[in-house]
C-alpha cells in the first residue's frame, strides 16, 4: 500500500514539474509574425494573435474596432514591429495629427487612428467628412 501511494505521489510530482516548465517556456510576448485586416479597414493591418473585443460599425462619424493584446504599453506608444508592418501595408503616419496616445495614418484618402492601451489597442476609421481625430479616445478601455 505504502509503495503505490508512494509511486501515485512521485507520478503526481513529475506531472506538476513537467507544467510548470512547459508553461515557463511558452512566450507571452507577441510574435508580431502575422498579420489580417482590421475588422473596420481590411487593408488596415493587425496582429492576427489580437482578440476582438468591441466594435462599432456603421456609425454615422466613425467606425472602430477595440483587441485585446496582452504585453501592449499605452506608454510605450506603437510597438517597432507593429510600425513596420503598417507602413509595408502602405500605411503613412500623420505625424501633426497625432495626439496623447493616438497615432493617425494615412492610405490614399483613408484615415485610421490606432490607440494604444495597456493590453489592448483601438482601430478607429472617421467617416470621410470626419477627418478630425476624434477627442477622448485616449481614455477609452
Amino acid at each position: 500500500m505504502w509503495r503505490r501511494g508512494k509511486s501515485s505521489l512521485y507520478f503526481i510530482g513529475v506531472v506538476l514539474m513537467m507544467t510548470i516548465i512547459i508553461s515557463g517556456c511558452t512566450s507571452s510576448e507577441p510574435s508580431w509574425s502575422t498579420f489580417v485586416g482590421a475588422a473596420v479597414e481590411k487593408s488596415y493591418p493587425v496582429p492576427k494573435e489580437a482578440n476582438r473585443t468591441d466594435a462599432v460599425l456603421n456609425n454615422s462619424k466613425m467606425d472602430y474596432v477595440h483587441y485585446s493584446f496582452p504585453g501592449l504599453r499605452e506608454d510605450d506608444g506603437v510597438p517597432e514591429p507593429y510600425e513596420k508592418a503598417i507602413s509595408e501595408w502602405g500605411w503613412v503616419e500623420k505625424v501633426e495629427e497625432n495626439t496623447g496616445t493616438t497615432t493617425v495614418y494615412e492610405k490614399g484618402k483613408l484615415i485610421v487612428q490606432l490607440t494604444i492601451h495597456d493590453d489592448s489597442f483601438t482601430v478607429l476609421v472617421p467617416k470621410t467628412d470626419e477627418k478630425v481625430v476624434i477627442q477622448g479616445i485616449e481614455s477609452s478601455p
